[in-house]
């Protein structure tokens, strides 16, 4: 019974040793696991501590900068403008130019935003393109290319005053010209200054316009107006009263043929009244 009883009592022992070594392993691992989290979170501490540092240095720097660049630059009075040079190769007037870009003589020259010039001026329809630049110490210098007017919009009767240049950007009541060729029955409604027009017919046209401006085609076709109500071809009314029915396809080549037909004509001493080139050949004509 005794050796049994002590037998049992060894094993016990080496059970609680076993338990007891077990405890001790996981208290360990947890010191451990503790002490990793808060090697981690100094870690992290640290990094949060240099970039709030790091970000606080580059703010007091850039203010810094701000501060110096204001006393040397915008506020200092060397920079005051006292010249502005403005120029424009068209219609607009430099008082004009100047108040549409809010300038004046006496304002700082790096106070001025450059950009927003260009984008006040660029907002001005007839403008197509601006140049700003500084001259030192005290000169605005801005140049701006004006948009050139190669139609007008609609008839006269409609109260319909409006321009528009070859890349189809409408332009105001001022650049009207009674010498300008009309474009009529264009579909698209509330056009107004600064848009561009999306009607297939009105680019047609215009393209059928840049055509006849060239040598090649100026000396027979000059346009009167061209009407682009219908979805298939433009009609298109000569200077002498001849009418044109012109497919949509092909422009170049059937007012290439165009010229020839008329100037064949002119050699006979004939005068067409109207020719029909929305067919492939064999054009119908009619003569005055």
């Amino acid at each position: 019974m005794w050796y049994r009883d002590d037998d049992k009592y060894s094993t016990r022992g080496l059970f609680n040793n076993r338990r007891e070594n077990q405890r001790n392993t996981i208290l360990l691992v947890s010191a451990r696991m503790s002490d990793q989290r808060k090697e981690r979170a100094h870690r992290i501490g640290a990094i949060l501590l240099v970039t709030v540092v790091f970000a606080g240095i580059v703010w007091v720097v850039l203010l810094g900068a701000k501060i110096i660049g204001q006393a040397m630059f915008s506020e200092n009075d060397r920079f005051i403008i006292k010249r502005l040079n403005i120029s424009s190769d068209g219609k607009l007037q430099p008082e004009h130019i100047r108040e549409y870009a809010h300038l004046d003589e006496g304002m700082n020259l790096f106070a001025v935003d450059l950009d927003q010039v260009r984008d006040d001026l660029a907002s001005v329809p007839i403008v197509s393109a601006v140049s700003v630049c500084r001259k030192l110490p005290d000169t605005l210098e801005i140049t701006v290319s004006e948009r050139i007017p190669a139609a007008r919009l609609g008839e006269e009767s409609t109260g319909y005053p409006l321009a528009v240049d070859r890349g189809g950007f409408v332009l105001g009541p001022t650049s009207i010209s009674q010498q300008l060729p009309s474009i009529t029955g264009l579909q698209e409604k509330g056009l107004r200054p600064g848009a561009q027009v999306g009607d297939q017919g009105v680019k047609n046209a215009l393209h059928v316009l840049e055509l006849c401006d060239s040598p090649s085609f100026s000396r027979f076709l000059k346009i009167k107006n061209v009407d682009v109500s219908h979805s298939e071809y433009l009609e298109v009314r000569l200077l002498r009263g001849e009418r044109v029915l012109l497919s949509r396809e092909d422009m170049d080549v059937k007012l290439t043929k165009l010229c020839e037909i008329m100037k064949h004509t002119a050699d006979m001493g004939q005068a067409i009244a109207a020719i029909d080139m929305t067919v492939e050949k064999n054009f119908p004509v009619q003569y005055q």
